[in-house]
């Protein structure tokens, strides 16, 4: 006896397609979700690697600083301080009343401990590496960078002494040098200042060198506004 057929149900129809397109919506779903934090992880990566770029590089716009204040020949602190009329200049001249800050970050300093006898040029888009790095692109497994980035240097007196107006006048050979560094993209800096005073064996010689003055900002304590930090007498910013 033979059974009569199943009927043929319309709405069953397509059943498996909608479970497949289902399943490939999913797997696309994930694989989306891959490339993005793939691509994430990859950005986070190059901003750290810039910023790092751009620290090394503010460093030697630091280092810089201290070994042309630091030299053998005495820096003309009054006429460092006092700035070129460059276009980057921002010679302080007054103190907020308020915060207790200077209203100028310094001037540019220039490459020569005493430019009024020998003229230099200022430290402003300074390429770091330089050329006689001898640096080269590296290979394709292991590239290198040929350049870094570039660094600006500022100089200006100390928060002391401006609090008593003398802006480009020194008279305890301690000064603030600030550094810019920006990595190749351009948007990425990293600014650091630094207190340089005399150091104790040549307290009256005129000069920066050696570690920062004994004043409160200094020593861990927040009194003048040379920095908030006082490891290496260096502030991240």
């Amino acid at each position: 006896m033979r059974l009569p057929a199943r009927p043929h149900r319309h709405r069953e129809s397509g059943a498996v397609l909608m479970v497949v397109m289902l399943i490939l919506l999913g797997l696309m779903g994930l694989g989306m979700t891959a490339l993005w934090l793939t691509s994430g992880n990859l950005q986070v990566g190059s901003n750290v690697n810039l910023r790092a770029n751009a620290l090394y590089v503010a460093e030697a716009g630091i280092e810089r600083a201290r070994e042309l204040l630091n030299g053998t020949t005495p820096p003309n602190l009054p006429v460092l301080l006092a700035g070129s009329a460059h276009p980057a200049d921002s010679v302080p001249t007054a103190i907020d009343l308020v915060t207790g800050t200077a209203n100028g970050i310094g001037a540019v300093l220039i490459d020569r401990p005493d430019p009024a006898l020998v003229p230099g040029a200022p430290l402003v888009n300074v390429p770091y590496p330089p050329a006689s790095f001898a640096r080269t692109p590296g290979t394709m497994d292991a590239p290198t960078a040929t350049l870094m980035g570039t660094y600006t240097v500022w100089i200006r007196n100390d928060a002391a002494e401006l609090r008593q107006g003398q802006f480009t006048i020194d008279g305890n050979s301690a000064v603030v040098v600030r550094s810019r560094g920006v990595a190749q993209d351009g948007r990425t800096s990293v600014v650091l200042e630094v207190s340089l005073g005399p150091s104790p064996a040549a307290a009256n010689v005129p000069g920066a060198g050696g570690p920062p003055p004994p004043v409160l900002c200094n020593a861990g304590k927040n009194a003048c506004d040379d920095n908030n930090s006082t490891q290496y007498g260096i502030v991240v910013q």
